[in-house]
Parts: C-alpha cells; structure tokens; sequence
C-alpha cells in the first residue's frame, strides 16, 4: 500500500519514517561472509612439493605442435565455450542495469494539441513534464540487490572457466585417442604382415612334408583373428576424429587430412606436481562458481527480507504549461511517498523462508562441490601416480615378446622348433603391444585429469 501525503504533512510523517528507519536498520541481514574452505592437509601420494601441478595451459606439457593448435581453434570456436562467454556479456549487463536502478531515476516528458474551448477558434496547448524518483536504501534492498548481481557475474566469469577447461580436457582426451587408435591400425597391420609371412613359412614347410594341414590352417586362423579387429579399430578413430571435429568447429575431413600422417602417442614430458590442497580447491572454477552462487543466493535474502519493511521513496515533479507558445506558469511538487507491507505480510514471510531455504541448498551444493574435487584430485593423482610402474612393465613385456617371436621363429627355420611356439609367440607379441598402447593412453588420459582437476583456469579476463 502506497500513500502520497498531502504537503502540509510532510515534515512530521518524514520524521516518523526517519525514525521507523533507525529503529528497524538493525533488522537488515548482516553481510555475507564467504565459507571456510575445509581441505586435507595433503593429497595422498602427492609427495611434499607445493608446486603448482602446470601453468594453465597444461598441454604444453605433452610438446605436440598439433594438440597445441587444435586446443587454440577448440577455444576460439567451440560452441559451448562460446555460449559461456555470452552470459558473462549477459550478466554484466544485469548487473548494470541493477547498478543503474540504485540512482536516482530523471525522466522529461511533453505533448502538445489542438483544442477548441469556445467553437470558434483552436488553440494550441503545450505541458512540458520533469520527474524526479530515487528509492532509498533504508533496509539494504538496494545493496542486496547489487551482491545478488556481482556474484552472479563472477559465477558466470568462473563458469566462462569451466567452460574453457572442459573443451581443453576433451580436446586432449579426443586426440590422445585419435592417435591411440592410429597406433593400434599400424600395429595390427604389422601383425598381419608378420603373420602372413609365418604362413609362408608353415606352407613351405608343409609342402616339405614337415608340417600338417592344420598347422596351415592355425596360421591363417591368427592372420583372420588380426583382420577381424582392424574394423573396431578404424570405427574407434573415426568417433574420436569426429570427436576433435565437433570440439573444435572443423570439418572432419579437413581434420583427417591434417591428422592423417601417424605420430607417436602423446606422453607427458614431465612429473605432475600438487600445491597446497586448500589452495588448489580454491581457484578450481567449479567451486568458484559454487560459492558465488551461494553468496548470490544468501544475498537474495536480504532482498526478500527487505520487503517486510517500509520503503521510502523521494519524488518530484517540475510541471511547465502553456498555450499558443505563451507558457503560462509553473507548477512544481516534492516529498517522499512510503510503502508500508501491512497487508502481505505473511506471503513476504513464506518468500523469505523460500529464499533462506535456496541459500541453504546453495550451502550444501558448495560442500558437495568441494568434496567431489577432492575425490576428483584423489583419484586422477591415485592413476597417474601408477602410471609409470605400469608402463616400464608393459615395455619390458613388449621387449622380451619380440625377442621370443625371433628366437621362436629362427628355431622353426632351421628346424629346432616347433610351429606351436612360433604361433604362441606372435599372439603375445601383438598383445603386448597392444598393452602397451593401453598403458601410454592411460597415462595420457591420467595426466589430463589431473591437469585440469587441478587447473586454475584458462582465462582470458
């Protein structure tokens, strides 16, 4: 209910207001302060080094000019990094439209028309109108309002960082599997070249009379094994070039023919390293944007306990009149009007519980945030730190499997051996190579989990 008081009262029911003011302000919600961070003193495994794990473009750390150039396109032209960059551009501006709210508010309005009071000749009419209205911040309304829209413009900043961080990690992921997947082609190939040339080998035996028909039939069952996985393979790096082409806004046939020469899968060139955890969490995005969420929801309390208060607002209005161009005088018209909730009170109540209740959601979504990074770290630290063992065994197997299919195969040659060994032997020299592969793109994936479970962000503000 809105009252505009007659002049004559101003002065003592502006007193009151004033009054009701100072005995009311110890009511406004007291300002939002933001959450201790509870953190483990360190990771496990993660050693005494209170380095930071990368800069923040971690890639660089795998030394691969073609990953470094297809991240660069994937943040300049993904579409849902894109789209986060868009509501950062939308929240500034809410939060400028709601800075521009708490001023005072001038508007200048005229008219003008044709009148004919007498019948017997029109006269022109002009009225020229400047309004006046500033809402005062009795209760912190005005100041809520504005921390409701600064944190959700830094929650759209950090989200603009998710963002960022997700496109690297899947680009990453992508290509390690784009190049895991042209490995594991050559290596199958390989292995169909080397087995059909044992079959070679059992045929002319065979044809010697020092081999059966079903040693035959053996060597060309591995030949067909081996072709049958090439088409799972060629599947496995068209979906991950597909992938790369989707991230990063490419066609993919222009992908395939700038990825098409084979390379080395990627291995990170150096140890990853942890800081401290609390810092760490700290400068994640996705914990940035929790907390900035539930300080934007704690602020709207403030706002919606703001309304069971009185708001004053001061007004005016400067009238200038006049007819045929003759301006005939002015009239002008000052004071506050006060808004007083007597009658909805209790519906203003169940919003504040209702916006009590969000902040608490808020709260309890920032600790699930916090604890779901730790177990991220946890656990892409557990793995990568693994990594290592797991690859010099699996180069040690794959080491020792070649030099048991050439013993295998030169004793079959000069009739030392028999066919079974040099059959066995060629099966596990494939497998460990591909274990081997296995492990590299373990490595490779641990390594970006880690990086970007850990990543201060990729920004550009």
């Amino acid at each position: 209910m809105t009252y505009a008081p007659h002049p004559a009262l101003i002065r003592p029911r502006l007193a009151t207001s004033l009054v009701l003011t100072v005995a009311l302000a110890a009511c406004s919600t007291a300002p939002y302060q933001a959450p201790t961070l509870v953190a483990p003193a360190t990771f496990d495994g993660a050693g005494s080094t209170h380095a930071q794990t990368t800069s923040q473009q971690w890639w660089l750390g795998f030394k691969d000019p073609a990953l470094d150039r297809l991240i660069t396109t994937g943040l300049a032209q993904n579409l849902n990094v894109l789209q986060a960059v868009e509501r950062v551009q939308e929240a500034r501006a809410l939060a400028n439209v709601t800075a521009a709210n708490s001023l005072p508010q001038i508007g200048v309005s005229a008219k003008a028309g044709l009148t004919d009071p007498t019948g017997a000749s029109s006269v022109t009419v002009e009225e020229a109108n400047t309004n006046l209205s500033w809402v005062v911040d009795l209760f912190g309304r005005v100041q809520s309002t504005k921390a409701t829209s600064n944190a959700r413009l830094d929650a759209a900043y950090a989200s603009a960082d998710v963002a960022r961080i997700t496109l690297t990690g899947a680009v990453a992921s992508a290509y390690v599997d784009l190049r895991y997947y042209q490995n594991r082609i050559a290596l199958t190939r390989e292995s169909i070249d080397s087995r059909q040339k044992t079959v070679g080998l059992v045929q002319s035996s065979f044809e010697a009379g020092a081999s059966t028909k079903l040693d035959t039939l053996r060597a060309d069952q591995l030949v067909a094994i081996a072709d049958a996985q090439l088409p799972a393979l060629e599947v496995g790096y068209a979906t991950a070039l597909n992938r790369l082409a989707t991230l990063t806004g490419q066609p993919s046939a222009q992908l395939a023919h700038d990825l098409q020469r084979g390379s080395a899968q990627p291995v990170p060139h150096f140890r990853a390293s942890l800081g401290v955890p609390a810092e760490v969490l700290r400068h994640r995005p996705d914990v940035i944007v929790a907390e900035r969420d539930m300080a934007a929801a704690y602020a709207a309390v403030g706002v919606a306990k703001a309304d069971l208060y009185p708001s004053l607002t001061l007004g005016g209005t400067i009238t200038a009149a006049g007819t045929d161009g003759a301006w005939g005088g002015t009239t002008r018209s000052f004071g506050p009007s006060v808004t007083l909730p007597l009658f909805n009170r209790t519906k203003i109540k169940n919003a504040v519980t209702a916006a009590q209740s969000r902040a608490t959601q808020a709260d309890l979504g920032w600790q699930a945030t916090v604890r779901g990074a730790v177990e991220e770290i946890q656990n892409a630290l557990a793995a990568y730190s693994r990594d290592g063992r797991n690859m010099a065994a699996q180069e040690r197997l794959t080491s020792i499997s070649v030099q048991t299919l050439d013993l295998a195969r030169s004793s079959f040659e000069i009739g030392q051996g028999d066919f079974l060994s040099v059959l066995e032997a060629e099966r596990t020299l494939l497998d460990a190579k591909a274990a081997l592969a296995d492990a590299n793109r373990a490595r490779a994936m641990n390594f970006i989990r880690l990086s970007t479970a850990t990543a201060a962000g990729v920004s550009d503000h």
